[in-house]
């Protein structure tokens, strides 16, 4: 046989298998697509029983007809524009059947949380529903047995919507950390808690990094920086860089010392251009006199309270119109 023949047979062999090859499958497919024309007609009841069917939108307005749990959610004043700019809520929230799996939770909340607030909570944080009740009861036990009131309860759970979602063993060590970390006492890690919740939950990383700018860039001793994190949490939730500018403004540049400062910690949370605005304003009529001691004293929360009417009317004793034309001039 010579190289040609053996060539056309092994030619022949291959476009013989290659056409079993090709028929399997095809035979396959076949009887897989009747199987399922036959599971089709088998099936002729309504199945909306088992799971709702939501077809694919870009926004929840879409579905609100067909979903009782949004409907109700609408009457509970949620907001679902802002719930459906995460998908991965939206698909959570539609799986939800309000009677078995959100009714009990809003029961639970309602009793620390006001009803008119209620929209407004699940807006911030629509996960709340998915939570385990027994989950959030044990939460709220917790706090009880660390010797939060009721009023303090519904301070925390109110103006942080996101404090349930931790366990207890995540809240317990972030307690601690700021009962270590300021030298606090019982009351006072209740006090500051029920003040600023959202501290308590926030990026430690954070805190850490604010704490060390307070003491060493700022130069605030430990006693002063528990009196101000008690008095303005926000102080170490607040961008860095912006906290340096503006002490160094108002400590360096106008003279205003620490404990000056301390009276009135809510200046390092103003913007810096208004502090500034006003400072040279008092100081373009000879005003800008923060020494107590003195005469013409004008206090420090001049420059960031109120607004700029009432800053003219009570501190620079001229119209707001003078103001005005002077703001022209910077």
């Amino acid at each position: 046989m010579t190289w040609t023949v053996r060539s056309w047979l092994f030619i022949q062999r291959g476009l013989k298998i290659s056409r079993n090859m090709c028929s399997l499958p095809y035979k396959a497919d076949l009887e897989v697509f009747q199987d399922q024309q036959q599971v089709a007609k088998n099936v002729n009841k309504d199945l909306s029983d088992i799971t709702p069917y939501f077809p694919v939108s870009f926004n929840l307005a879409a579905y609100v007809n067909q979903s009782e749990t949004l409907q109700n959610l609408i009457n509970l004043n949620v907001n679902l524009s802002k719930i459906e700019k995460k998908p991965h809520l939206v698909y959570k929230i539609l799986k939800l059947d309000f009677e078995r799996d959100i009714k009990k939770s809003i029961l639970f909340l309602k009793d620390y949380v006001e009803v008119e607030k209620l929209g407004d909570f699940i807006t911030k944080n629509p996960l709340i529903l998915c939570e385990p009740l027994d989950d959030l009861e044990v939460r709220i036990n917790y706090l009880k047995s660390k010797k939060f009131n009721d009023i303090q309860l519904r301070e925390i759970i109110t103006r942080n919507p996101f404090w349930l979602m931790y366990s207890t063993l995540r809240i317990d060590k972030r307690l601690g950390f700021f009962q270590q970390k300021f030298s606090l006492c019982g009351n006072e890690v209740r006090e500051l808690a029920t003040m600023a919740p959202k501290i308590i939950t926030y990026n430690l990383h954070h805190i850490n990094t604010n704490n060390f700018v307070v003491k060493e860039e700022l130069g605030f001793s430990d006693e002063e920086i528990k009196q101000l994190i008690l008095s303005k949490p926000k102080i170490w939730m607040i961008n860095q860089k912006a906290l340096v500018q503006r002490f160094q403004y108002i400590h360096n540049e106008m003279q205003i010392p620490h404990n000056t400062i301390l009276q009135q910690p809510g200046i390092l949370l103003c913007r810096n251009f208004i502090i500034k605005q006003r400072h040279s304003f008092l100081k373009s009529l000879g005003r800008a006199q923060y020494d107590p001691t003195k005469e013409n004293y004008v206090p420090i929360l001049a420059l960031f309270k109120g607004t700029d009417l009432e800053f003219c009317k009570d501190y620079a004793k001229c119209t707001i119109d003078v103001y005005n034309t002077f703001l022209k001039t910077l």
